[in-house]
């Protein structure tokens, strides 16, 4: 074949080529659908999320479980992560938060978000791991950044007044995310409550505050292999974890280290306090069971508070596992938020008394 064959024949197929994506292109019925031109006349950004945040504050708080102001403020920490330019119409910053809000809030699935806020599934689906990733990379060194050695302190000095317990530099505990079987994973996400999930393990102060969180082991992990291997277990173990020094009981004069608490689950170690084990316990030991059960217990309503505000976790999870990682973080980088700027609003005394039995 010459030259001029050679050409001929590259031109012919590139005219096909474009011949077969005229006739794809013409099959499609529309660009965008129809449904979703009309995001800005009536979608729920405009016509529900705009109205409450201007004129009704109160359904607006159970909307986004936060005040006008708060949404606000962390609007302006992420503006530039959502922030996005292009030619064609874009999603605001504000209805990309607005959204992702009302996903954790309320939970539900990506196709109803789709349909209420009129945006493609797909779209909706990347918005909410964008978002809820924005969050944890911005409000992480904020909200959940490792505590100093004063900082340590304060909190056992809050578990002391608080629950009569002293030297607790925090309560720690697993909970199960439920979500959806990943494809291919067999029995590894299959946990002993009989459904799939993911660990988030977690460290909290007396305040309902956490302090540190590992998320994505498999659900069928034990809560202290996943402490072993996460990355505060492993520092803890190290010794480059700045914790206080060892120090006086209160009205004492016996010397002990500081340490965080966890339930019969976890091992003992000279950082980590667990109950006696056994039933037939002196009296003595019962009550040091008593009190680190009442110290540990902070830990189980600081889960409770934040499956109650976030209902997202009231029901299995249908995304990826990455985007449900990043679900949980944000949820816990939002909830410190919440309870630094707004404790009261977000966490009444009235949510405590309802978690007792959590």
């Amino acid at each position: 074949m010459d030259f001029d064959e050679q050409f001929l024949f590259l031109s012919f197929l590139f005219l096909e080529c474009v011949f077969l994506y005229l006739m794809t292109q013409e099959n499609r019925r529309w660009w965008v659908r129809p449904i979703f031109r009309e995001r800005n006349e009536k979608g729920a950004f405009r016509n529900i999320f705009t109205h409450m945040k201007t004129k009704d504050p109160e359904m607006f708080f159970k909307y986004t479980r936060m005040l006008p102001d708060q949404f606000d403020s962390i609007l302006c920490l992420l503006k530039p992560k959502l922030l996005k330019h292009s030619r064609r119409e874009y999603l605001s910053p504000a209805l990309k938060l607005a959204m992702t809000l009302k996903f954790l809030a309320h939970g539900g699935s990506f196709q109803s978000l789709s349909w209420e806020f009129r945006v493609g599934h797909s779209t909706v689906s990347k918005v909410i791991f964008e978002t809820c990733t924005a969050i944890w990379d911005t409000m992480q060194p904020i909200y959940l950044k490792s505590p100093t050695e004063q900082e340590w302190i304060n909190i056992s000095h809050q578990f002391s007044n608080r629950w009569n317990f002293p030297h607790t530099l925090g309560a720690i505990d697993g909970k199960h995310v439920h979500i959806q079987c990943p494809l291919n994973s067999g029995s590894l996400y299959y946990n002993y409550k009989n459904h799939f999930s993911i660990i988030l393990l977690a460290c909290c102060d007396a305040d309902y505050k956490f302090i540190w969180a590992d998320i994505g082991a498999y659900g069928s992990e034990h809560d202290a292999s996943v402490f072993r291997r996460s990355q505060m277990g492993k520092q803890l173990d190290e010794g480059s974890v700045q914790l206080p020094k060892v120090d006086q009981l209160p009205s004492s004069n016996v010397e002990m280290p500081y340490f965080f608490v966890g339930d019969e689950a976890f091992p003992l170690k000279p950082y980590l306090m667990r109950p006696y084990p056994g039933r037939q316990l002196t009296e003595q030991k019962s009550v040091f069971n008593y009190r680190l059960s009442r110290a540990r217990r902070v830990i189980e309503n600081s889960f409770g508070i934040l499956a109650s505000r976030w209902r997202v976790y009231r029901s299995p999870l249908l995304c990826s596992i990455k985007t449900t990682e990043a679900v949980v973080k944000a949820t816990i980088c939002l909830h410190n938020y919440l309870k630094t700027e707004a404790p009261t609003t977000y966490v009444p005394p009235t949510l405590i008394d309802s978690l007792k039995g959590w």
